[in-house]
């Protein structure tokens, strides 16, 4: 960090512009979101530390990229900022951005360093786009089940609500509803199937053929296969999208120094991406403060005699998310996972506080293999922890040949539920 007496620019950035308060000249003033008005901030300012609220923007990575020292302010530290330097009460661009100016000048740990590297741009740019696909991916399941609610109840009622399934979905494509259904046999759905490697069960045909004969006929259902096939076709091609950005981080993370984060026990690609993409966007100074980020250690509200323990609500969401199905996998090839899992279950927490727990020390396990850079040892963890390791030699497994069905990259959409939880065995 430069000295207080340097320069201090605070920026309140915008869409289209962005307002900079220089704290040394006492000065506020506004340049474009474009190259030019970058290189005027970078002309006016040459020796600066600049001050930015925390979000992604152009402003910061180009100056970043041109070796600028950048600090973020947390948008819930320069809502307390405006209050505590403008007692009004009002905002605006130009206050904002000398709230941001003056915070870094009286609390610079309010602030956070951020840095540029090629990784960790290409980290947020797949993490970024997963969340978005993933997103649209569930948003369209949803819509899928309305329809098939609303046009074919049969169909969820038989099929016991299975149509997420590549083979359901694949089935769907073929035959949308009941009508289309009637009209092609099992042997020849069979062959369909075969062809994109799906099998047809005995249950399969049994519950086919009982949606044959009891799913009731709504005369014209053109627009409605239309709308179903319209439906699915996004989904599986969503599917194949999600597949290949999780092809892209294992390649990413396999050709970088962060490749020892797949050595811990349910991190796979998709999950190790996003543990990585917070670890070097974020100057964590301890295992602690990254668990408060993902959101896996309670907060705690104490007023008077009054103390309440409840889920932290401003954390990452979708790094706990993550942290949550490498948890669930991780039951699945550890030993000691397994244990601590069902030693939880018997203390009376829920299969997620159970879960959460769990992932809470996997994370802390994440924070340790990154910060010294060095890959996960089940032995080590297990002799700290005071745990004998020739009682747990058959369970570890080697990560890639792990069960498919309970994958660390599974889908949100096919992470653990209670039922599935409750039904593993845990010895």
């Amino acid at each position: 960090m430069k000295e207080q007496s340097s320069t201090i620019v605070g920026i309140d950035w915008s869409a289209d512009s962005h307002t900079c308060y220089d704290l040394q000249a006492d000065k506020t003033f506004k340049i474009t979101d474009s190259v030019e008005g970058y290189e005027k901030l970078l002309k006016n300012c040459s020796e600066a530390v600049f001050v930015i609220e925390e979000a992604n923007n152009r402003i910061g990575d180009y100056l970043l990229i041109n070796n600028r020292e950048v600090y973020v302010l947390p948008p819930c530290r320069s809502k307390e900022a405006r209050k505590y330097h403008f007692s009004s009460g009002a905002k605006s661009d130009n206050l904002d951005a000398k709230a941001i100016a003056l915070t870094f000048r009286d609390h610079p740990s309010y602030c956070r360093r951020i840095t540029y590297s090629e990784l960790k741009a290409t980290m947020i740019k797949l993490v970024t786009a997963y969340n978005i696909v993933s997103k649209m991916h569930s948003q369209q399941c949803n819509r899928l089940y309305s329809i098939l609610l609303r046009y074919s109840p049969d169909y969820l009622h038989i099929m016991e609500k299975q149509y997420k399934s590549d083979r359901s979905l694949k089935i769907l494509s073929l035959c949308p509803t009941v009508t289309e259904l009637k009209k092609i046999s099992n042997e020849k759905l069979k062959k369909m199937l075969n062809k994109d490697n799906h099998r047809m069960t005995s249950s399969l045909r049994k519950k086919l053929d009982k949606l044959r004969s009891k799913g009731i006929f709504w005369g014209d259902t053109s627009c409605e296969a239309k709308l179903i096939l319209f439906l699915v076709n996004i989904i599986l091609s969503l599917r194949e999208e999600l597949e290949a950005l999780r092809k892209e981080m294992l390649r990413i993370l396999e050709s970088s120094p962060y490749r020892i984060i797949l050595s811990i026990p349910g991190v796979g690609a998709v999950v190790g991406s996003y543990i990585v993409k917070a670890y070097l966007t974020h100057d964590f100074r301890s295992y602690q403060e990254m668990q408060k980020y993902a959101g896996t250690v309670p907060f705690l509200f104490q007023s008077g005699k009054k103390s309440i323990m409840s889920m932290r609500k401003k954390c990452d969401n979708k790094l706990r998310t993550m942290i949550h199905i490498a948890a669930f996998a991780s039951l699945k090839n550890c030993g000691w996972a397994k244990n601590y899992y069902k030693r939880k279950r018997n203390e009376g927490k829920t299969y997620g506080h159970a879960l959460r727990a769990l992932g809470n020390i996997l994370l802390k396990i994440a924070f340790s293999v990154l910060s010294n850079m060095k890959e996960y040892d089940e032995s080590l963890f297990l002799n700290a922890k005071g745990i004998k390791t020739t009682q747990l030699n058959d369970t570890t497994f080697s990560e890639t040949s792990s069960y498919p069905e309970y994958s660390q990259d599974a889908h949100l959409s096919l992470a653990a539920t209670k039922d599935v939880i409750d039904n593993l065995i845990v010895t």
